[in-house]
């Protein structure tokens, strides 16, 4: 009797097959140029997650609403909405390598409440 070949979790996967469409896809390819375009801009910025703020390399602290519309304005072509989602991405993930272990859980601890404020009031504002 034959021996059976171990799939691959990838292998045949409907969620994985369908993201790979969604990126070869226009709206998929535009979303990695956005994300790409985000983390560039924000690659040397911080975060003063106390005052809610993005610190810019030029030492600029903007909100997170002003942080899109300064990456916006730059690129036009690519919708504010979709720069927006990257921003809070970013903001989610950030964890400057200089921080010890204690002042990334203070981030994460005062990040949490503050996404889920601005998607909150941002939400409200669309409806």
């Amino acid at each position: 009797m034959g021996k059976r070949r171990a799939k691959h979790p990838f292998e045949d996967n409907p969620f994985i097959d369908g993201f790979l469409e969604w990126m070869g896809a226009p709206e998929g390819q535009q979303s990695i140029e956005a994300l790409d375009l985000v983390f560039g801009a924000l690659e040397h910025a911080g975060v003063d997650a106390r005052q809610r703020k993005i610190v810019w390399a030029d030492g600029k602290r903007l909100s997170i609403e002003q942080s899109t519309d300064r990456i916006h304005a730059g690129h036009p072509g690519v919708p504010r909405r979709l720069i927006e989602t990257h921003v809070l991405g970013w903001l989610e993930n950030c964890a400057p390598e200089s921080y010890s272990e204690r002042q990334l859980e203070e981030l994460d601890r005062l990040i949490g409440p503050w996404l889920r404020d601005y998607e909150r009031t941002s939400r409200a504002a669309r409806e």
